[in-house]
């Protein structure tokens, strides 16, 4: 079984309370930004979790959290791929953590990545299956609730003041505070997280309460409007692929043609409009009974959304497009539109 949305119509928080309260098991995947975050559930409880963010990555979280160097990292991740290990093993063996220290990171990070996620622009898949995980937390999910709203509502307030990392902040008061140092040397607050190794919320809240007490003062800039341009064009082409993705054929093509405006050399917008087009003029109705025309044995190595995926599944060149959608957990509209694109992609007539 599978859900799927947006963040805003249903947020992190109403999504873990969904499967706490029906202790459901599965993998949530979120989609926030350019990268995306997978938790691993267990009877409602969290288990796993890791994400493509470079800041969340067990690495760069040790590096903050425990002190340990950067060569020390590199050197335990060239022993762990060695000896076809796992990084929080491999700094144990090699002494630059001990056990306990790695089992509280592991958690920590866990945590940190769910808090990350508590967030309205992005989108989330819940699957419900079992799956294997290389190492367990036990994480209560009702005090995570407490605490991500808690993060959530903090960020919305520090963000109000530091849009970004890209901001100019001007130091009112000279002070023994590391950030008001380093900024007096002119690094800029992306520099100074890397410098004093804090991860990006790390950096802006340290950097919100000294404007709060007077010390600092964000001064803005161009490049602070240049970096919410980029975040405006990304969250376009994030809604653009989720309408694809549910099939929402026209609204997709809107949205992509307003990003092609913005940036009209992209080869990948070009290409899904194109798609967007054949799809649209595919003729179906409901009693049509689509067929493959891939061999069985090269669907797997076609790049397929799961939704696609679900959909080519249960085409067997017998069942019609009305029988089908009985058979998909989406709306009719999204199989209707993912039959439309297999059609104008190739894979399946009708």
């Amino acid at each position: 079984m599978y859900i799927y949305g947006s963040l805003q119509t249903m947020d992190m928080g109403d999504i873990l309370q969904w499967i706490y309260l029906r202790g459901k098991t599965g993998v949530l995947t979120v989609k926030i930004g350019d990268y995306e975050r997978k938790f691993y559930l267990k009877e409602g409880k969290l288990k796993y979790g890791i994400s493509e963010d470079p800041e969340e990555r067990l690495g760069p979280y040790l590096m903050r959290t425990l002190g340990i160097k950067r060569q020390d990292i590199i050197r335990a991740v060239a022993f762990a791929k060695k000896e076809k290990i796992l990084l929080g093993e491999a700094l144990v063996k090699l002494n630059l953590a001990s056990r306990d220290e790695v089992d509280k990171a592991l958690e920590g990070l866990v945590r940190e990545i769910v808090f990350n996620s508590f967030v309205e622009e992005g989108y989330f898949r819940f699957e419900e299956r079992e799956m294997d995980v290389p190492y367990e937390v036990d994480i209560d999910i009702q005090d995570l609730l407490l605490e991500g709203y808690a993060r959530k509502d903090e960020t919305e307030a520090i963000l109000k003041v530091i849009p970004s990392l890209d901001v100019k902040v001007e130091v009112l008061k000279e002070g023994e505070e590391p950030i008001i140092k380093e900024l007096s040397k002119g690094f800029s607050l992306r520099e100074i997280a890397e410098r004093l190794g804090l991860s990006s919320f790390e950096i802006m809240k340290r950097t919100y309460e000294l404007v709060e007490k007077g010390l600092l003062r964000v001064a803005g800039g161009s490049t602070a409007k240049e970096k919410d341009r980029i975040d405006l064009f990304i969250n376009l082409k994030e809604k653009a692929d989720f309408f694809y993705r549910e099939g929402r054929l026209k609204e997709a093509g809107e949205l992509y043609n307003t990003l092609l405006e913005e940036d009209p050399g992209n080869q990948e917008i070009l290409q899904k409009i194109e798609e967007i087009r054949r799809a649209l003029a595919v003729s179906m109705e409901p009693n049509s009974v689509p067929r493959l025309r891939v061999p069985m044995d090269k669907i797997t190595s076609l790049d397929l959304t799961p939704q696609e995926g679900f959909v080519l599944s249960r085409i067997n060149g017998t069942w019609s497009v009305e029988e089908i959608e009985k058979l998909c957990p989406f709306p009719p509209q999204t199989t209707e539109g993912i039959i439309k694109i297999l059609v104008s992609r190739g894979i399946v007539e009708l």
